[in-house]
């Protein structure tokens, strides 16, 4: 029998394994921790407003479901390039601009990250969505649903409520940072312009 043989049949001790897989998971939990730190020191900022929700939809445990006015749902109009000639399932890139009021609202989308970047404009990256081909973005009537992970917002225990009745009724804001991949991370939640939560760096 090989050495490599002797190897794979010798029993492997537990308590090495244990500790191997601690240390792996320990170090994983460290990198999303460290990841998500960055992109809020360091991300840049843009302030959405939120959406209702179907009133139906009842808060799930200890969480508010969240909508955004303006990058929820997209006209396809914005869309620039070549649309794909095969049904796809792939992110978007929507480039986001300074409008009214300090918010800021999507002038253009696109399968991949503008080359050059434009300065002032922020990059956001959703979540896959599925796009056909037979759709005709310039049509006027293609309408993209599209999420990007923040679209929960955690509270404390039997505060989600009130937050919700603001949501619906227009009054919520959201701050997020955005890094250079485009991933988002909610840094602040607001009613009335007045901060309600700011998200720790750890």
């Amino acid at each position: 029998m090989t050495a490599l043989g002797q190897l794979l049949r010798r029993r492997v001790n537990p308590v090495v394994a244990a500790i191997v897989c601690a240390v792996a998971l320990a170090g994983s939990l460290v990198l999303m921790i460290q990841g998500r730190a960055a992109i809020l020191r360091d991300g840049d900022e843009v302030i959405l407003k939120t959406a209702p929700v179907d009133p139906r939809d009842l808060m799930r445990g200890d969480y508010v479901r969240l909508r955004y006015e303006d990058i929820s749902t997209v006209d396809g109009a914005l869309f620039t390039g070549t649309w794909p000639e095969k049904n796809l399932y792939a992110p978007v890139w929507l480039t986001l601009e300074p409008g009214e009021d300090g918010l800021v609202v999507v002038s253009a989308l696109s399968l991949e990250k503008p080359d050059p970047v434009r300065p002032g404009s922020v990059y956001l990256k959703s979540k896959p969505t599925r796009l056909y081909a037979a759709d005709e973005p310039k049509s006027g009537k293609l309408r993209l649903s599209l999420s990007f992970g923040i679209e929960r917002y955690y509270v404390p225990e039997g505060e989600g409520l009130e937050i919700e009745d603001a949501r619906n009724a227009g009054r919520t804001t959201v701050a997020i940072r955005v890094s250079e991949d485009g991933e988002p991370q909610i840094a602040r939640l607001m009613i009335d312009g007045a901060m309600l939560y700011e998200e720790p760096l750890y």
